[in-house]
């Protein structure tokens, strides 16, 4: 008969309730912003892949047991990455029109405001004996409630992002010019890398810069002449044309703003 009853109480312990299925969701929500910010690149994934351990790590702790404390760790271990770089995060958000980097960052915060109220509501209960909804009573909850309010306004946000990139990719970016350029330079983007990297103009004249951008990200292509900065946007998937005038021999650096970090760069040799 006791052991009839231990056997009821462990299974009544281990049943899912609707914090530890909201947390694994963040767990697989954070999954896929890490593939879409980096534009379902392999490579990309591989090195943001540490940081991913923390998350993983509390968040099997969970499926194994859940303890109250692994409750709060996991709600911790989901979300600190993208509370940590919260203003790359904000950054990512001001250009709807580059259509991962948003999705991406939105998708980031969904697993944020997921997994954090869920972590600490876990715990919290756990802790004081409190019952809980189960997975499938949970979504009519105030909390349900709160995390579908949550998951529609993300994608809501994701479909503008969207739109606005379609709109930005059907406008010409630079597809013609008055003036007929002396000299054109092709460049491409791929794999975050700037090809090539190194290229000549001649001073004195006008030169057009054409760059394919092949990765499935926002890239700019931004330098610094006689104290003024000048940035073109290069839209996932599109090419964009630009004019240049040197009117003096020298090197000029350029890079990618939000990729300057991964060492996005490249010279401009003027001779």
């Amino acid at each position: 008969m006791e052991g009839n009853e231990s056997a009821t109480a462990a299974k009544v312990r281990q049943a899912w309730t609707f914090n530890r299925l909201l947390l694994v969701l963040a767990f697989v929500d954070l999954l896929v912003a890490f593939v879409v910010l980096g534009g379902f690149s392999l490579s990309t994934f591989v090195f943001a892949g540490p940081f991913l351990i923390p998350a993983i790590v509390t968040t099997a702790l969970l499926v194994w047991k859940p303890n109250p404390w692994f409750y709060l760790a996991a709600g911790i271990g989901i979300s600190f990455l993208f509370i940590l770089f919260l203003p790359f995060i904000i950054a990512g958000l001001s250009n709807p029109a580059s259509p991962y980097d948003f999705s991406g960052n939105t998708l980031g915060l969904v697993s944020v405001f997921w997994a954090l109220p869920a972590g600490v509501i876990g715990f919290w209960r756990v802790r004081k004996g409190q019952p809980m909804a189960d997975a499938r009573s949970g979504w009519r909850t105030r909390q349900g409630l709160y995390a579908l309010a949550v998951a529609f306004i993300a994608t809501g946000m994701i479909v503008t992002s969207a739109i606005a990139y379609g709109h930005a990719a059907g406008t010409p970016s630079g597809g013609g010019f008055d003036f007929a350029p002396t000299t054109t330079v092709n460049l491409t983007t791929e794999n975050f890398v700037f090809k090539p990297a190194t290229f000549t103009v001649p001073s004195g004249t006008l030169a057009a810069i054409v760059v394919m951008n092949k990765d499935a990200t926002l890239h700019t292509f931004t330098y610094e002449l006689n104290g003024r900065t000048y940035s073109h946007d290069l839209l996932p998937g599109t090419m964009t044309k630009f004019l240049v005038f040197f009117d003096s021999a020298g090197s000029i650096p350029f890079w990618c703003i939000p990729h300057l970090s991964m060492g996005m760069t490249g010279t401009i040799t003027v001779s």
